[in-house]
C-alpha cells in the first residue's frame, strides 16, 4: 500500500469529478471544494498546477472554471 499526498488526493478527486461533469457544465474550483469538504483555495491551487500541466482545461475570468 502506498500513500497519497492531500494535493495528489485532491487533484484525483478534482479530475474525476470533471470526468463526471464533462458533458453538463465546466465546474469551479469552488463547486468541487464545496461538495467534497474540501478548502476551496487549496483546490483552486490543485486545479491551477493540474492546468499548468495540462491535465484539464482552464477557462480564465470572473466565471472561470475547469473542464
Amino acid at each position: 500500500m502506498f500513500k497519497l499526498s492531500k494535493k495528489a488526493d485532491y487533484g484525483l478527486i478534482a479530475v474525476k469529478h470533471l470526468a463526471m461533469h464533462r458533458q453538463e457544465h465546466a465546474c469551479s474550483a469552488n463547486e468541487i471544494a464545496v461538495e467534497y469538504g474540501i478548502s476551496a483555495t487549496l483546490m483552486a491551487k490543485v486545479l491551477q498546477k493540474l492546468a499548468h500541466h495540462s491535465l484539464v482545461a482552464a477557462k480564465h475570468g470572473s466565471s472561470g472554471s475547469y473542464y
